[in-house]
């Protein structure tokens, strides 16, 4: 899985809105996501967590103009690929007008 969201705030402080994409959607769906796990380096945060009880984890890239959410799913999440899809970029795009 892979999304590529734009922005314009450059890799430092695109960095820091990038830390609240998975936070905020563990937050708001609390019953399906769980257990976050993130670790920044640089412009790359490392990050985990469990979607209905699968794990999930992938790194998001923060480049000056981009953000890149990379991910490999397990075989039983393939089948909510789109769902995950939809949830992660509608946050990400909310996180990143909010960081403005």
């Amino acid at each position: 899985m892979k999304i590529e969201l734009k922005h314009n705030f450059g890799e430092e402080k695109g960095t820091l809105c990038a830390e609240k994409i998975f936070s905020q959607l563990v937050f708001q769906y609390k019953d399906e996501f769980s257990d976050l796990k993130q670790n920044t380096r640089k412009n790359e945060i490392d990050f985990s967590f469990k979607i209905r009880g699968m794990h999930i984890t992938g790194v998001i890239v923060v480049k000056e103009n981009k953000v890149i959410i990379e991910s490999k799913l397990p075989f039983a999440a393939r089948i909510f690929q789109g769902l995950i899809e939809s949830k992660i970029k509608e946050n990400a795009d909310k996180m990143i007008s909010e960081c403005k």
